[in-house]
């Protein structure tokens, strides 16, 4: 992936998400919710459900739950992996997950 590419479907950020639970779980996300602002610190990948993902905060001892990844705008890793740049914002967006459907 090239650092030009900001923009992921909401089926490659969970391919991410599971990747990061099962290869580098040392690697942590810090994420922005549709109409909210950015999470203050990075947090771990504790579960992934079928549509959403459940993370642990190792700073306050919770574990947050996202029902919908599609709620997730917004998303930087705190490590390089499998392309993704460090601090880097990238964007998630739903709408790249259906295919055109072409018109009769």
């Amino acid at each position: 992936m090239e650092r030009a590419q900001t923009l992921i479907s909401v089926i490659d950020f969970k391919r991410l998400l599971k990747d990061l639970r099962e290869k580098r779980p040392d690697i942590c996300i810090r994420y922005r919710l549709l109409g909210e602002m950015w999470v203050n610190h990075f947090v771990s990948v504790f579960y992934i459900t079928e549509n959403g993902v459940l993370l642990n905060d190792d700073i306050t001892h919770r574990l947050i739950s996202i029902g919908d990844l599609s709620h997730i705008m917004q998303f930087e890793i705190d490590e390089p992996f499998q392309g993704y740049q460090p601090y880097y914002h990238y964007e998630v967006h739903p709408l790249l997950d259906y295919k055109a459907i072409p018109s009769a």
